[in-house]
């Protein structure tokens, strides 16, 4: 007998319900199909008859279920879900501790083996275009308001489309709005960008691209600041410039360099002082440099350093500098100081008052 008469749905929704240690009641079986139990019967035998290797163990806990060594045959995945697992395997990766790890590498290399898609290496080597940073140290640092982590929809689908497009070999073009750019004027066009990687860190999700027809290096794009992200012509790929995955929160690196040239804020502090400052996820990519001192990383109340970031913040670099306290003090920008020191005073006769 073959199983021509069996409703495909209703085959894999008793095959699917089946275990291979645990018997399954037929009249589970048949609630769940919305069924009679006589046609759960008539079904498996059909199965049964068509290679399926369902046994009955007796008994009051006795049931149905598959053969011991039995397995499935591979599933049919389509394009997104074959990148979304090879995502997902890339994220354990970054576990500290990982059980079923040789299993979970060979499940990569089945998902990489079975992928059709434009650019089957991508999904070889998942290493090469996504990074998931560890977790920050944060002694104090806080998030901007308004920029706090939530579960926002329209993240995913931005990233989404923009590894489609990666891993189609096709460029994007992005609707980018970020709070330090300069208030008023027409808004900026859409960058045209080709997609390098994507990077997870402190829940957020960074874009990394590009700029088409120019020689420069990769920016680091937030995905919860993009618009509107779209996949755009194909790249040449044979020109594309790389990305190294393997570096530390490269973009942090280079967005304080950036901003503390736009915006430079530097304090003299105590060697001792800058170690308990460095701890920070924030702040230890600022520019330090020694003073009256060979070594920066000293700890004596002597060494001295100089240390540069950019703020454009008034009242973040006042809770800094009090925070710190002394022998810290601001050096620029230089319309501050008199500013900060009246500030400090009138905080410590608040203080002395309380």
């Amino acid at each position: 007998m073959s199983t021509s008469a069996l409703p495909i749905a209703r085959a894999l929704s008793i095959v699917l319900a089946l275990d291979e240690q645990r018997p399954v009641a037929a009249a589970e079986i048949a609630r769940s199909a919305q069924v009679s139990l006589r046609t759960v019967y008539r079904d498996v035998r059909r199965l049964q008859d068509a290679g399926v290797p369902i046994v009955t163990e007796p008994g009051r806990r006795g049931g149905l279920l598959m053969a011991p060594g039995y397995r499935l045959a591979p599933l049919a995945l389509n394009r997104g879900e074959t990148v979304a697992l090879a995502m997902a395997v890339q994220w354990l990766r970054a576990l500290p501790t990982l059980p079923f790890r040789a299993e979970l590498e060979a499940a990569a290399r089945k998902i990489a083996a079975a992928a059709r898609i434009e650019r089957p290496e991508l999904l070889r080597e998942v290493g090469t275009w996504l990074r998931i940073e560890p977790p920050a140290t944060d002694a104090f640092h806080p998030e901007r308001e308004g920029e706090r982590r939530t579960d926002d929809p329209r993240v995913g689908d931005v990233v989404q489309t923009f590894v489609e497009a990666l891993v189609a070999g096709r460029s994007v073009a992005i609707d980018y709005r970020t709070p330090y750019a300069r208030r008023g004027g027409e808004p900026a066009p859409p960058l045209q960008m080709d997609p390098a990687g994507v990077l997870a860190d402190r829940g957020l999700w960074y874009l990394v691209a590009f700029p088409r027809h120019a020689l420069r290096g990769p920016r680091y794009l937030r995905a919860d600041r993009v618009q509107r992200c779209t996949v755009a012509e194909k790249m040449d790929l044979g020109r594309q410039a790389r990305w190294r995955a393997d570096q530390a929160r490269p973009w942090l690196r280079e967005a304080m360099r950036a901003w503390a040239q736009e915006a430079p804020v530097t304090l003299e502090m105590s060697a001792a002082q800058w170690q308990r400052l460095s701890r920070d996820w924030f702040f230890s990519t600022g520019i330090v440099e020694p003073v009256g001192a060979p070594d920066p990383s000293s700890t004596s109340d002597a060494a001295r350093v100089r240390f540069t970031w950019g703020e454009s913040e008034f009242e973040r670099v006042r809770e800094l500098v009090a925070w710190l306290g002394p022998p810290a003090r601001l050096l620029a920008p230089a319309l501050w100081v008199p500013r900060l020191r009246e500030a400090l005073l009138a905080h410590a006769a608040e203080q002395a008052v309380s």
